[in-house]
């Protein structure tokens, strides 16, 4: 069982972020007038983009627009240099809501004080929250594989009393 556990793929069936315009970790001119991320499968609605400058003003204008596997989200200027963050939830095919964030810098611009939290970056406890019913899930079939394992052997123990 345990082994079962540890060779299934991790979120089966779930989309999965496989490409941004621009690239996470890209360093660019200038922020441009259109976010794209890519899927591995479609997407549906809802589906939620926000772009945040880093002194913290958001720079994605109105609701994303899903098309197909993509999601599009428009983005003012910002005139600001330095990292964005560009933050997601879309919905998989299959239901289920997947997020996340991808980071660009800024060359052109001015400079500002950065606003956000150090400890706001991703820390991969998102991953955990995601995942959070797949490891109860697990367990309970641990305790419950445990348990089929040794009822015979209570009762064993009870017919030699």
């Amino acid at each position: 069982v345990g082994l079962l556990v540890l060779s299934s793929p991790t979120a089966v069936g779930h989309a999965v972020l496989v490409s941004t315009t621009p690239a996470d970790g890209s360093t660019v001119a200038i922020l441009p007038d259109e976010i794209v991320l890519t899927f591995n499968e479609r997407v549906t609605t809802p589906a939620y983009v926000v772009a945040e400058a880093p002194d913290g003003t958001q720079v994605a204008s109105g609701e994303a627009r899903t098309d197909g596997k993509s999601v599009r989200a428009t983005t003012n200027p910002a005139d600001i240099a330095g990292e964005y963050r560009i933050s997601y939830r879309v919905v998989s095919a299959d239901g289920h809501p997947i997020d996340g964030s991808v980071y660009v810098t800024v060359t052109e611009g001015r400079t500002v004080e950065k606003t956000r939290a150090e400890d706001d970056e991703d820390t991969g406890a998102g991953f955990v929250h995601e995942h959070r019913a797949h490891f109860l899930w697990g367990a309970a079939g641990v305790i419950a594989a445990a348990a089929l394992l040794l009822w015979p052997r209570r009762r064993e123990d009870k017919e030699d009393a």
